[in-house]
């Protein structure tokens, strides 16, 4: 794969440790292997392999997995499309699960034995199926292996294949068909807590073992993937004000790593770094807001991954979210995985140069598209409002707009609400059509509304400026 391996064993290892514990749990199950036998769902051969497979560590059964892997892949679909018990296919999907995990490249075993037999076996199938049952277990466990199964390029051992069999049509019929399940679980869930919403949890999980690959990211990209991850991510953004549970961050961290795995291919990345989803503007948020180790890795690796895409657009983005200060905030922080240090340096020494490249106004605009209002030397500036006034128009006047975002809103810190309502004075001043554009973007309410603010300085410019949008020739004011 061309993630890096340290960092997906690192980030795996959670799954690891789960699908551990699971497995010990299951360990104390007798499974009848004999009865199956006996009832002719399998050979004699097979429940021998049983026999010297079950209970075994897991070295062993990879071992023995890779000795005879289209034939244990052959048996364990025989158990999983004949057998109803519950039990029995939760202590199977178990054994794949645990396998898979151990080493991803057991699932080729599944491609041959679909290519080797002409489609005629298909041991998709089987998984498949179960994503119709309703017990959570059995769903979980599908979706990972089936994630893990179908992320896999179309390949025999040892050679890659070009041309289109019929195998490999019926493995993109199957990775078209759960990506579209992974989505309608995604699009239909009724709440972001997990534990709610437990069938939100499954689906994102194999999701992030689907995009390991760009066999997986293509398919994903097909449902519109990156469109419903942002969306999702920006409901899950909104929800931090509302406290930040386990659930929030197990979620943020989720659709974040959906997101690094995305942005590894450069088409991807290419999009996420246009600005229209507003990717980087939520994972500096993120960033930001969530102190979660996991979590701040996740994000940084994406945004690192990111950095020159889009024809440098992507950097000017991370500049403009206020990414800085958030890395300055970062690098003072002791983490545990000491890549995380070198991500927030990389991401600094790289960034320097794109903010030492930047004019005045653009530090400007960053500084307000960010939301982090402060007294930096450009908003009592007269040259430089008598330079740049002009290029306020730029998106239809976005930066007026979300001034007067600022001094609407009922969270904002003082500081900024100041140097908002100062700003929109300038504006007014030096703009010919100041008083109007301001006015019609309705921030004469809530500037009066901050003349009984509780902050001094928030009182003083929230008057000026209200003087100057109501008095025709306020200059005036001044005489």
């Amino acid at each position: 794969s061309d993630l890096c391996l340290r960092k997906r064993r690192l980030l795996f290892g959670v799954a690891a440790a789960i699908a551990s514990l699971e497995m010990s749990a299951l360990t104390q199950t007798q499974i009848g292997w004999n009865s199956y036998e006996a009832a002719g769902i399998i050979s004699r051969e097979q429940l021998e392999m049983l026999y010297c497979y079950d209970k075994q560590p897991i070295a062993t059964q990879v071992a023995l997995f890779m000795q005879r892997g289209e034939a244990y892949v052959e048996l364990f679909v025989v158990i999983l499309q004949n057998v109803n018990k519950d039990e029995t296919v939760q202590y199977v999907l178990a054994l794949l699960d645990d396998a898979l995990i151990a080493k991803p490249e057991l699932g080729l075993y599944w491609h041959e034995l679909l290519r080797n037999s002409g489609a005629e076996v298909d041991p998709f199938a089987p998984v498949m199926r179960l994503l119709g049952r309703t017990n959570s277990f059995i769903l979980e466990k599908a979706a990972l292996v089936l994630g893990r199964l179908l992320s896999l390029k179309v390949h025999t051992l040892g050679m890659e294949v070009e041309e289109v069999s019929e195998s490999d049509e019926v493995t993109q019929r199957h990775l078209l068909t759960f990506t579209e399940w992974i989505f309608h679980q995604l699009n239909s869930a009724h709440s972001l807590e997990l534990s709610q919403c437990p069938k939100l949890h499954y689906a994102l999980s194999a999701m992030m073992a689907l995009l390991v690959s760009d066999q997986g990211r293509y398919a994903v990209m097909q449902c519109d993937g990156l469109a419903v991850i942002t969306q999702m991510l920006a409901r899950a953004t909104a929800a931090m004000h509302d406290g930040m549970s386990p659930s929030t961050v197990q979620l943020l961290y989720q659709l974040v790593f959906c997101l690094w795995c995305l942005s590894f291919n450069k088409k991807i990345a290419d999009l996420m770094a246009t600005g229209e989803l507003k990717v980087i503007s939520q994972l500096v948020a993120v960033a930001n807001s969530v102190s979660k180790e996991k979590v701040s890795r996740v994000c940084l690796m994406t945004l690192k991954n990111l950095l020159g895409h889009g024809s440098g657009h992507a950097n000017d983005q991370m500049v403009q979210a206020g990414i800085m200060k958030v890395l300055g905030s970062l690098h003072g922080r002791k983490w545990a995985d000491e890549d995380i240090a070198h991500d927030v340096e990389e991401l600094q020494a790289k960034l320097e140069l794109d903010v030492a490249s930047l004019s005045t106004y653009d530090v400007y605009k960053a500084e307000i598209l960010s939301g982090s209002l402060e007294w930096s030397p450009s908003h009592k500036s007269p040259k430089f409002w008598k330079d740049n006034v002009a290029k306020f128009s730029e998106g239809g006047y976005t930066l007026v707009a979300t001034l007067v975002s600022v001094v609407k809103s009922e969270s904002v810190a003082p500081c900024a609400l100041a140097v908002a309502c100062h700003d929109l004075g300038c504006f007014i001043q030096w703009h010919p059509d100041g008083r109007k554009i301001v006015s019609s973007m309705g921030a004469k309410a809530p500037l009066m509304q901050l003349l009984t603010h509780s902050d001094a300085q928030v009182q003083k410019h929230a008057l000026s400026t209200t003087q100057k949008l109501m008095v025709m020739n306020w200059e005036l004011l001044s005489k």
